[in-house]
């Protein structure tokens, strides 16, 4: 097994946090396996093997993924205080 963050490669078959890899992660795959990751394209060569670098690349996304699913929530919960105050 093979692991990298919240992913991990086990039997031929990869793993990872479901919420992202349906909203997310699956099309992203689609890119790195296309050869559209810069992040992915990078560590594949400084990477002991691909699919290390395929696992680093999804949790280096996944980790921009989930900062910004948290500061859209709380730039709405911001948002949603503001409108309630200029009631």
């Amino acid at each position: 097994m093979k692991t990298a963050g919240q992913f991990y490669y086990e039997d031929g078959k990869l793993y990872g946090p479901r919420d992202y890899m349906r909203e997310r992660g699956n099309d992203y795959l689609d890119e790195i396996m296309e050869g559209r990751s810069t992040v992915a394209n990078y560590g594949m060569i400084y990477s002991p093997d691909p699919v290390t670098a395929i696992l680093v690349a999804l949790q280096t996304d996944y980790a921009a993924w989930v900062g910004m699913r948290d500061f859209n929530a709380m730039r709405e919960r911001a948002a949603e205080r503001e409108n309630r105050r200029s009631k």
